[in-house]
């Protein structure tokens, strides 16, 4: 996803560092499109990627608060664990 941070990419390029196929990056595309953290735009028979600022920034407040909250959990865990 390095490669959508500045600019739209067609989806050829950002599958190209990966070892699976195109139809499987596809595949992991269509969910990233489910949960608007890209944007497919098809032009001709090429289709191009491009990152949704504002839904990665909410996805990443989410996982943060997640984070937090499970960290301390664990910590908490540890904790325990080691009383005993």
């Amino acid at each position: 996803m390095k490669a959508l941070t500045r600019h739209e990419r067609p989806i050829t390029v950002v599958a190209k560092p990966f070892e699976i196929s195109l139809a499987a990056v596809s595949k992991h595309v269509k969910v990233l499109e489910r949960a608007r953290l890209v944007q497919r735009t098809r032009r001709g028979s090429y289709s191009y990627l491009s990152l949704n600022g504002k839904a990665m920034i909410s996805a990443s407040q989410w996982i943060d608060h997640y984070r937090a909250l499970w960290e301390e959990r664990l910590e908490n865990l540890a904790q325990l664990l080691e009383k005993e």
